[in-house]
């Protein structure tokens, strides 16, 4: 068992079509948590999302009420292994819109000073079973360095342009990525599937943590830690931002830290981040894509490009206004 002294809080906002992955997803903490002696230390944070903004409901598939139910049954595996700190909320078509980008801006405010590290969680991605003792072991070097703003992430799989390189894990760095119509079912690749067991076998080769760094941002946004003090510096997602939450961390943490960005990358411990799972996308209606491959159903696509002009006008510091929520409801 490993007992914690830093603190932590995992976040994760889960949208009404990812329910079923959902189920892997608390796999996936149960998984991270089972051996931490001291687990008062570490918070949970759960958002689950029907407003129905965007994507609607195929209720002749699903009830509202069941979706609802699911989401609680998660809550309940994770009361069941002693998690003191676990808090949840439900996103309903009666409140204003909220996206994962409003919840994880609210995340990294709302506990960098309750918590040492924030890290986000993702429906389709498991943190290594050993990230907790990880972050443990980098907090002891960077604290005697005294370095205390920074982004760390665990190795993934190969990705999809070699500018990705320094986070893949040396067990597939030599794997050339293939982009075709199969390629979300390459066991070698960073967008399938992979199960927490086949995960946790590659993990145990582990005798002691690799960590490298980089100095320019490579955020994809699963499973990424953020120093408590790198918020507080006030490197946070954008208001301006309704989708793209990696994007904008990486932008903010660019143009306020420059030079003096640090992420540190535990180069053998690997994650999963299964964009493309079987699960991804269910229950939507008039929209079969289970795999989210390709375009999604016309408003997510109105929404992610009012989204990408947002991205533009802060990344060229142009004078246009950005867009709200309002005028994708408009649009």
């Amino acid at each position: 068992m490993t007992k914690l002294k830093n603190k932590y809080v995992i976040g994760c906002h889960v949208m009404f079509y990812e329910i079923e992955i959902y189920k892997e997803y608390i796999d996936g903490l149960i998984n991270l948590l089972e051996t931490i002696d001291n687990k008062e230390n570490v918070y949970l944070d759960l958002c689950f999302n029907v407003s129905e903004k965007i994507e609607k409901i195929d209720t002749d598939k699903i009830t509202k009420e069941k979706l609802i139910k699911l989401f609680k049954d998660g809550i309940t595996r994770l009361k069941d292994i002693n998690i003191p700190h676990i808090k949840w909320n439900i996103v309903t078509p009666e409140d204003d819109f909220y996206f994962h980008a409003d919840y994880r801006r609210d995340l990294n405010y709302n506990y960098c000073k309750k918590v040492d590290y924030i890290m986000h969680g993702e429906t389709d991605s498991f943190f290594p079973k050993e990230a907790l003792q990880a972050l443990e072991s980098l907090s002891e070097y960077t604290n005697a360095n005294n370095i205390h703003r920074y982004v760390v992430c665990f190795a993934d799989r190969k990705m999809w342009d070699p500018s990705w390189d320094p986070t893949v894990h040396p067990k597939y760095i030599d794997h050339i990525f293939e982009d075709g119509p199969d390629s979300h079912l390459n066991p070698n690749q960073a967008k399938s599937r992979m199960s927490i067991e086949d995960m946790n076998k590659i993990n145990s080769e582990v005798e002691e943590f690799n960590f490298t760094y980089i100095n320019e941002p490579k955020i994809d946004g699963s499973c990424l830690v953020l120093s408590a003090d790198l918020v507080k510096f006030g490197v946070n997602i954008p208001s301006c931002l309704i989708y793209n939450d990696d994007h904008g961390l990486s932008i903010m943490s660019s143009k306020l830290l420059g030079k003096n960005y640090i992420q540190f990358v535990c180069k053998n411990l690997l994650k999963v981040h299964a964009r493309r799972h079987p699960k991804k996308r269910l229950y939507v209606l008039n929209e079969d894509n289970p795999y989210s491959l390709g375009k999604k159903i016309n408003t997510f696509e109105e929404f992610r490009r009012l989204s990408n002009a947002n991205i533009q006008t802060l990344t060229s510091n142009a004078p246009n206004k950005f867009y709200e929520y309002k005028d994708f409801k408009h649009e």
